[in-house]
């Protein structure tokens, strides 16, 4: 009897650990919220940029994903307006996503196979064409707001992104004429302003012109090499020697950053070969002495300095015979030389540029 309360305990126990628990619903793995959404005009479009959905709203890897889908609620702007900053959390974001749901349509549903146009590194960048609102003659006028969702599968859809506002304006016209002057250090550029502005208003309005470079062979100018104001021209002088670049400039209808650009100067392709001679050594000397003659001369300063060449023109001959390439030095001694012998030296880069030959005087 005495071991009946621990039958029962057990009993009770087993008893206990069959009991159904109450349902608990699914953990559902939907996208993780595309976040940070950056809104820019480029041109005639406005870009929408966002980080390629690659996680779920657990922070675990993203598999599924069927498409993402782009949403833009378009408002009238009061002149003066600057768009307002996304609702940070809580209360107020919750009833900016329900307006802008309210008001907003969706411009592109983009299906997982056709996301590779889309998308740069590991940015989705889409495209939203102004040319509706330039023919209606709206820019200006128009507060844009875009919103983005990911959906996994057929129904599981990511929380909204924030939601980014912009109200595009008119840039201006391609820059004209472009040209380029190459020298030893730089390369010199110089264009036209813009005959018009985009939608074909006279007199253009130009605040700032973006000058843009890449080496020939790469496929996308990255970010402006400078910002140029109140002129319409620009010095590179970060350039280097020996490359084939290519350069574009676009303008902007303030200096206001990010700038607002227009569309791109026709390219010119610039070549940076070295073709430019070192200067010519200088307090050049021709000693006689018994042995022979001493040549010595003052030292080149050149950033791309190689060496001397020595010529030498004997009694009766009529043309230079080089007799030294190569030397560092500033001094060379002609043992033997023969009276009326006459020398002359120069300086030469790593390229192969020779300077103008110094000769003696007599």
């Amino acid at each position: 009897m005495k071991h009946l309360p621990l039958a029962l305990a057990g009993l009770i126990l087993l008893v206990a650990c069959g009991k159904k628990l109450d349902p608990q619903p699914p953990i559902l793995v939907v996208p993780a919220r595309p976040a940070p959404l950056d809104v820019f005009q480029d041109d005639s479009d406005v870009v929408v940029r966002f980080p390629f959905p690659t996680m779920t709203s657990q922070g675990t890897p993203l598999s599924g994903l069927r498409k993402v889908t782009i949403s833009r609620e378009v408002r009238a702007a009061r002149e003066g307006i600057r768009p307002s900053p996304p609702a940070a959390g809580g209360d107020a974001r919750e009833r900016e996503e329900k307006e802008f749901r309210s008001r907003a349509e969706v411009i592109a549903e983009i299906a997982r196979d056709d996301m590779d146009q889309w998308t740069a590194g590991g940015d989705f960048l889409y495209r939203d064409s102004l040319l509706p609102l330039y023919r209606e003659k709206r820019l200006g006028r128009v507060l844009l707001r875009y919103g983005v969702t990911a959906t996994r599968g057929k129904k599981l859809v990511s929380e909204m992104s924030p939601i980014v506002g912009i109200i595009p304006v008119v840039p201006p016209g391609r820059p004209l004429f472009l040209k380029a002057v190459v020298e030893e250090t730089r390369v010199c550029l110089e264009w036209l302003s813009p005959e018009e502005m985009l939608d074909g208003a006279r007199p253009p309005v130009v605040g700032a012109y973006a000058v843009y470079r890449k080496e020939r062979g790469e496929e996308w100018y990255e970010k402006e090499i400078a910002v140029v104001k109140g002129a319409t021209s620009y010095v590179d002088a970060s350039a280097r020697l020996d490359h084939d670049y290519l350069y574009t400039v676009r303008a902007a209808p303030t200096d206001q950053l990010p700038l607002i650009l227009g569309p791109a100067a026709d390219e010119i392709l610039v070549d940076t070969k070295d073709v430019f001679p070192p200067p010519p050594p200088g307090g050049f000397l021709v000693l006689v002495e018994p042995e022979g003659a001493r040549l010595v001369w003052n030292p080149v300063l050149a950033r791309d300095f190689a060496g001397y060449r020595v010529y030498r023109m004997g009694p009766g001959e009529a043309s230079w015979t080089r007799v030294v390439d190569g030397l560092v030095e500033t001094l060379w001694f002609d043992k033997g030389s023969r009276p009326g012998t006459r020398y002359a030296v120069a300086a030469v880069d790593r390229s192969g540029n020779e300077s103008v030959r110094v000769e003696e005087r007599r």
